[in-house]
């Protein structure tokens, strides 16, 4: 009887990779997360901090003792654009942020800078936000979302054509975490990111 012995490389791929499987976020005070790493080279991610919710799917693939991430498709970022103006009342400036369906945005930061260098912070509301014109005159305006990182461009202000004005804020993928190539060190049953402390990472669950 012969006995022919398989290359180790054909092996593995019979077996699945063996770093497949389903992985808790251990280590991060106030926070949690989970990693999917599927036997075909996907991997599902969920990360969640405070008012933070990240996600993100893709594939994956090892290098040596560590593993690589990237999202795919690509996320789409955000944008931002002034849709609209109107003459309104000479006394008041007013804007409104819409999504792409033209419904109102709240609760997201404005900042408006004035002719005078000074500048006034507000969030939007679910309608128009209006403001008496004193003795300053807005001159710019733009929007924030700091838990994603957001900023919209700075948006010229001219009140001598309008006083309102109408924006529209597109998330498209906000909050899909894009990463390419993101390296996870292989630390035993552990994938942590190569700067985590001792301890820090995603544990693979106990299939028992």
């Amino acid at each position: 009887m012969r006995w022919f012995l398989l290359p180790a490389a054909l092996l593995l791929a019979a077996a699945g990779p063996p770093l497949a499987g389903d992985y808790a976020l251990v280590g991060v005070h106030e926070a949690a997360g989970g990693l999917q790493l599927l036997p075909d080279g996907r991997f599902r991610y969920a990360f969640t901090y405070g008012a933070l919710d990240e996600t993100a799917e893709g594939s994956w693939r090892q290098e040596g003792d560590r593993i690589l991430l990237t999202t795919e498709p690509k996320p789409r970022p955000a944008t931002w654009g002034l849709v609209g103006t109107e003459a309104g009342d000479p006394k008041v400036f007013a804007l409104i942020l819409e999504n792409p369906r033209g419904q109102p945005i709240p609760n997201i930061q404005v900042r408006i800078r004035m002719d005078d260098g000074s500048e006034e912070r507000g969030q939007t509301i679910g309608e128009w936000l209006e403001a008496d014109l004193d003795t300053r005159t807005p001159v710019s305006v733009r929007f924030e979302v700091p838990v994603f990182e957001l900023v919209s461009p700075e948006f010229p202000l001219d009140l001598k054509a309008a006083r309102r004005y109408r924006y529209r804020f597109d998330p498209a993928d906000t909050g899909v975490r894009d990463f390419h190539d993101w390296p996870l060190e292989i630390r035993g049953d552990l994938l942590a990111p190569p700067d985590a402390p001792q301890g820090q990472g995603f544990r693979k669950a106990d299939r028992r």
